[in-house]
């Protein structure tokens, strides 16, 4: 299963919790519709860093990242391209 399934399928297991509403898709607008609030996104920020092994920094947690299933496929995979960089 790809990330932006993975995400999809996450995303209407917890916080949806019934059947996608019309027009879900991944540039769907999951804060201004209600999907995501304060508290769903702290859980949801505990699993991804859970289920993709990356870390959030406090500037990090910012709407945009939350907005949409796109936002957060290009967040993830931007965090995880970060923490394989070697440090010097």
């Amino acid at each position: 299963m790809n990330l932006p399934q993975q995400l999809r399928e996450h995303i209407i297991n917890q916080y949806i919790k019934a059947k996608a509403p019309e027009g879900f898709n991944d540039d769907y607008n999951l804060i201004d519709e209600g999907i995501l609030d304060s508290l769903g996104i702290m859980t949801l920020i505990a699993w991804l860093e859970k289920q993709y092994a990356i870390e959030f920094d406090e500037g990090d947690i910012v709407l945009e990242n939350f907005n949409s299933v796109k936002a957060l496929v290009d967040f993830v995979q931007t965090k995880r391209v970060a923490s394989e960089q070697p440090t010097d």
